[in-house]
């Protein structure tokens, strides 16, 4: 699947993350994106925890640049991002 050219939603399966946190593609903004929620935010909570998109972070094309900042913003360790997001697509069956 060519996700550049259509929105994409999937879940981001990191250890303490999992439960609401999620990434894809934005159209939009054309650009990979995150929206991520610690497991123990409240539920009534009204945004993420983080935010990486566009115009506060750079329009990304590449999953292993969002998987960095994803690592940096989280704590853990880039293979540990990439498994995640690798989880999550599979999850979707995207």
């Amino acid at each position: 699947m060519d996700y550049r050219r259509q929105d994409s939603i999937n879940r981001l399966l990191l250890d303490g993350w999992q439960d609401r946190s999620v990434w894809g593609y934005d159209t939009g903004t054309a650009s990979l994106f995150a929206q991520l929620t610690r497991n123990s935010t409240p539920p009534e909570a009204d945004r993420p925890d983080v935010w990486i998109t566009p115009p506060t972070h750079p329009a990304l094309s590449q999953h292993v640049h969002l998987a960095a900042y994803i690592a940096k913003a989280t704590g853990a360790e880039l293979p540990d991002v990439l498994d995640a997001m690798a989880d999550g697509q599979d999850a979707a069956g995207t």
